[in-house]
């Protein structure tokens, strides 16, 4: 079961790159966002902290809609910018007639959470649709191949020869050994990669590994201390024997944002 749920959550993500209707992509990339969102609201809720649900929603909905238009270039998002402004506003004001004892923590999550989950989910458009002087389907492919190759390799080489603990205080499992394996094997994927027509050369493509590497297990860092600090194993049961959506997604939404700004930094368009 676990297997053919891997192989399901695969083909839902990779799919849709390869049909010619990007906005497709982008509608299932921004409804996956919103499932994880409420997820991780309710985490959030199990910390002892009460996120404004309705705000955050759409704070994350206005930004797919910014999103939307300037990666489409199809109309003026300065109105949704204006929206997005007195949502937090609202947020803010909500607060003063709601009871608790966490009023910053309160508002502070309502508005990073919806953040937080857009630059990834919404940033996926990036290289479908902006970067188009890039393979923009394989450099997305691409992204999401780096930090599963990477995640294998450590798991099976961490399981064979591991000894070292990582960071055993969120995640006891993880090990320097494994690690640096997986690392080596995503290092030598991109390598691989950066020889397919039209791929950046090798330097670009070990920096763009190093960028998913990093930045993916922070987030798999991160989302494990939010778990802890919740007390929960699973962000949800989206998938049989994997958790949840965040559970899925959780290095995919640091490395996304990260390795766009690194290709803003070294290959602007």
């Amino acid at each position: 079961m676990r297997t053919l749920s891997s192989i399901a959550f695969v083909v839902l993500i990779i799919g849709p790159l390869f049909l010619d209707e990007t906005r497709f992509s982008f509608l299932l990339y921004s409804t996956l966002g919103i499932l994880t969102l409420l997820e991780v609201l309710k985490m959030i809720r199990k910390t002892g902290s009460e996120p404004n649900t309705i705000g955050a929603l759409v704070i994350y909905l206005n930004l797919v809609v910014i999103g939307y238009g300037l990666f489409y270039e199809l109309f003026s998002v300065t109105s949704f910018f204006f929206i997005l402004a007195c949502t937090v506003l609202l947020i803010s004001v909500v607060e003063l007639f709601r009871i608790g004892s966490r009023p910053f923590e309160n508002v502070s999550t309502s508005i990073f959470a919806p953040i937080f989950t857009a630059s990834s989910f919404v940033g996926i458009t990036y290289f479908l649709v902006y970067r188009d002087d890039l393979p923009s389907i394989l450099i997305t492919i691409s992204l999401f191949a780096l930090i599963w190759i990477n995640d294998s390799g450590a798991y099976l080489i961490g399981r064979s020869i591991g000894r070292t603990k990582l960071f055993e205080r969120l995640s006891p499992n993880k090990t320097w050994e494994g690690s640096l394996g997986g690392m080596t094997c995503a290092f030598l994927a991109a390598i691989g990669l950066s020889y397919i027509d039209g791929m950046p050369g090798i330097p670009q493509m070990l920096g763009f590994a190093f960028t998913c590497i990093l930045f993916g297990a922070l987030g798999d860092l991160f989302e494990s201390r939010l778990k802890r600090a919740a007390g929960v194993k699973d962000s949800g049961k989206f998938l049989p024997g994997h958790g949840g959506f965040f559970d899925r997604f959780d290095a995919m939404m640091f490395a996304i944002p990260a390795s766009i700004l690194y290709f803003e930094a070294i290959l602007p368009k």
